[in-house]
């Protein structure tokens, strides 16, 4: 019996640009000509000095779920935008301040923004720079209120059955989709929204909405997908699919050849070595389940021509090595000669696989004869 569990998933990861930041004010003003500096989207500037670039003197503009910062020219152009954790609902009405010191004192410059609500709540939102990511939201130096939801609902891995993917969220606001290897296939950020999240991808700026159900999954209504949580990440396509491993026969279809399945040399040091083909035969006996606990008895059969059977000799020893894996998680049950037999006797052995959640024991004994010119074969060698 053959049991085992798969792992998938996707990675993320965010992109920034990177740069230090230094002072902030408050500005806005009416419409004048094409000038979008006049149009009142501004709400504070500073200075963004990133470690070996030219600093650049920068205007701060708030929407809902961001914000941005642009060259002070008259043509809005994008220097970086910061994502939001959560939406922030009437960002530029309740915006308060924003602040480009550096907070944690490594001489990179962060952000920080605060916002009042009309009700007196108060929100500050905090990112410190990393110079691989870029502005790292910190939600130990934030305070986001629960009206406006909070990333902490998504951290954590979830699994894209339908897709084999994986989907790992973390507090900082960024995400990754993994496959079954746990290689990183995209990346982003993302922003919650009233119904659950958007995630952003990096590079092409797309983006997949999900909803979280009242079960607690997340659903991808574009594409009629379902992330669920998950513990870990493990494939749901048995191994040996996953991987392009063929079977070569199977139980009661008869004898199959196995090329070069027969080695032969004179002494240990491995003198005059050769191989020979031989054919193999698998024969179910008894295959039952009781209890939930499936039984199952075979044999399996090989038979080595006379043709095969070279640098034989009165002192020839001869040695058959048969050996189980599991189709689906891969595992190697070990050669019979490795390893002890249990506490329940001789040629008695237990093993634990996980296959789709669930643990489940495969218990076996073996024992094997084998005889010489039987039926025109030179050898045959039984296990059961």
């Amino acid at each position: 019996m053959i049991t085992s569990k798969r792992f998938a998933l996707l990675a993320a990861a965010i992109f920034c640009l990177g740069l230090t930041a230094c002072g902030g004010s408050g500005s806005s003003g009416s419409t004048v000509g094409n000038d979008w500096r006049k149009s009142g989207a501004v709400v504070g500037s500073g200075t963004i000095a990133h470690t070996g670039e030219n600093s650049v003197y920068v205007l701060a503009s708030v929407d809902a779920n961001s914000v941005a910062f642009y060259r002070d020219e008259p043509e809005q152009i994008l220097v970086d935008r910061v994502p939001f954790p959560a939406a922030v609902p009437d960002a530029q009405e309740s915006f308060k301040d924003i602040s480009f010191d550096d907070i944690n004192r490594d001489g990179e410059t962060d952000v920080s923004l605060s916002f009042v609500s009309a009700s007196g709540e108060a929100i500050s939102l905090v990112w410190t720079w990393d110079s691989k990511k870029g502005y790292v939201y910190r939600s130990d130096l934030s305070n986001i209120s629960s009206q406006t939801g909070g990333i902490s609902d998504y951290v954590g891995l979830w699994e894209y059955t339908a897709r084999n993917l994986w989907l790992r969220i973390y507090d900082d606001g960024t995400w990754e989709f993994l496959n079954d290897q746990e290689d990183v296939t995209q990346s982003g950020t993302l922003r919650l929204t009233d119904t659950g999240i958007t995630l952003i991808f990096d590079g092409t700026g797309d983006e997949m909405q999900l909803d979280r159900s009242s079960s607690g999954d997340l659903l991808d209504g574009k594409n009629g997908g379902v992330l669920t949580p998950a513990n870990r990440i493990q494939s749901t396509v048995p191994c040996f699919t996953r991987n392009g491993l063929r079977i070569d026969g199977t139980v009661d279809t008869g004898t199959y050849l196995l090329k070069n399945g027969v080695a032969t040399y004179v002494d240990k040091t491995g003198s005059g070595y050769s191989t020979g083909d031989c054919y193999w035969e698998v024969i179910m006996t008894y295959d039952n389940v009781s209890n939930g606990i499936r039984e199952i008895r075979f044999e399996a059969i090989c038979y080595v021509p006379y043709s095969s059977m070279k640098n034989t000799g009165d002192g020839t020893k001869y040695s058959a090595y048969h050996q189980l894996y599991d189709f689906y998680t891969g595992k190697w049950f070990t050669r019979i000669d490795d390893y002890k037999n249990s506490s329940r006797g001789k040629n008695h052995y237990v093993h634990t696989i996980e296959w789709n959640g669930q643990s489940d024991i495969i218990e076996f004994t073996r024992s094997s004869k084998s005889e010489n010119n039987v039926d025109g074969w030179g050898k045959i060698v039984n296990a059961y």
